[in-house]
């Protein structure tokens, strides 16, 4: 049986005309781009694992060419105390250079200081390595955590830095053991020459999540001064010191401690190791708790925890392998809500305009700590390695009281 067809018309169709205008290849499949907080996330990862190699390995390092651990306390605290100072005015450096060139050149001079400090004995020669490492690294941090606050809107921007934050915990996580085990094969100037690669690596990646070029001048403009006015933020700056506090001298102390039992190098990079997993693993979902319930809800949990942990190493007298792991674990999984809760927090508090000066006062808070917690920790450490520990416990309960007293404001407004 024969069927009519419609013959096709001699006119070309709009779609046959739109189909011969396309250039070559416009039907080609479209490349898949990489997600922009995946990228941002392998620039903290890189970031970060530049120093965790060294963290377990430094106190020792230094311990081992000389020095007590009151004046390795001394040393470790320059280099906080010189990224505080310089992430205090990291609105105005990226003013001036521009968010990629700002990034750019942190990267390579970590990288450039961090082959100086494995070289250098004395202790001008250490100290002064030490805070230029910390000058380098205050400008990429700040420039970074903004970055991710543009990236996502008011109501998901905790799972923004919970992903951010993941990414980069898993240098906690990774960089110790590898970091110890490197020193254990090959010497202790090994990771430090490690954690300068890590920081190049860090470089394309940077170049591809920014633009060149400097932001228009009301971006930069407000200055730390400005942000700390707001009571809010001022409160919230302040628990996080004391938190960061008793982390110094946790990260500090620990490793001497865990040294003084008998224990290897590489069973500090462990106990690091596992205590970076814990940390790791609360990042996501403390970030989707901070979008549900608000930011400012999990920022005295994590203080507390830390309160009671810190002491436990010198009461029970820990002394194995297994017992510091543990102790490690449970010290993570406490610290593990503070960073994503309080970037969070601190991007609500502010306007856009003010993100780079806002997450420079946020991590200046930290690192200053970072130099004040190592300090009193080596001057408690004149009494005995285990004095440290227990000196966290004030210094937590200030924190939670000021929290108790503080968050409401910021609770409002988040």
């Amino acid at each position: 049986m024969s069927v009519n067809r419609p013959r096709p018309s001699p006119h070309p169709s709009p779609t046959q005309l739109a189909e011969r205008a396309s250039p070559p290849g416009a039907h080609a499949p479209a490349k898949r781009r990489i997600p922009r907080s995946l990228l941002l996330g392998a620039g903290g990862f890189f970031g970060a694992i530049s120093w965790q190699v060294v963290l377990p390995v430094l106190p020792l390092h230094l311990s081992k060419i000389g020095y007590t651990p009151s004046q390795v306390g001394a040393l470790v605290s320059l280099l906080s105390l010189a990224m505080g100072l310089v992430e205090l005015h990291v609105g105005h450096i990226v003013g001036w250079f521009g968010r990629r060139g700002t990034l750019l050149g942190g990267l390579a001079a970590n990288a450039a200081c961090m082959v100086f400090l494995a070289q250098a004995r004395a202790a001008a020669m250490v100290g002064s390595a030490l805070a230029a490492v910390g000058v380098a690294r205050a400008t990429f941090w700040p420039p970074l955590h903004a970055a991710v606050a543009d990236t996502a809107s008011e109501e998901a921007r905790g799972q923004a830095f919970g992903m951010f934050w993941f990414w980069t915990s898993i240098s906690y996580l990774s960089g110790p053991l590898i970091g110890g085990v490197i020193a254990a094969h090959y010497g202790d100037p090994a990771a430090f020459y490690l954690g300068a690669a890590f920081s190049l690596l860090a470089i394309p990646v940077v170049i591809t999540v920014t633009r060149p070029g400097r932001p228009p001048s009301d971006v930069t403009a407000a200055g730390a001064a400005g942000v700390l006015g707001d009571p809010a933020i001022l409160k919230l700056c302040l628990i996080n010191s004391l938190y960061y506090t008793m982390t110094g001298i946790w990260m500090t102390f620990l490793p001497l401690y865990i040294a003084r039992q008998g224990l290897s190098v590489v069973i500090v990079g462990w106990v690091l190791t596992v205590q970076g997993l814990t940390y790791a693993l609360v990042q996501i979902p403390t970030g989707r708790l901070a979008d549900r319930w608000g930011a400012h809800r999990l920022v005295l949990p994590a203080v507390i925890g830390r309160v009671i942990i810190s002491p436990l190493v010198p009461f029970f007298h820990l002394h194995t392998q297994a017992a510091f792991i543990v102790i490690g674990a449970l010290y993570g999984l406490a610290g593990g809500l503070i960073p994503v809760a309080c970037t969070t927090l601190m991007a609500r508090l502010v306007p856009r305009d003010k993100y780079t000066t806002a997450m420079g006062v946020y991590n200046a808070s930290g690192d200053l700590a970072f130099f004040v917690g190592p300090l009193i920790g080596g001057a408690a450490a004149l009494l005995g390695i285990w004095a440290p520990f227990y000196l966290c416990v004030p210094i937590g309960v200030a924190g939670v009281l000021i929290g108790v007293r503080g968050m409401a404001p910021g609770a409002t407004r988040s």
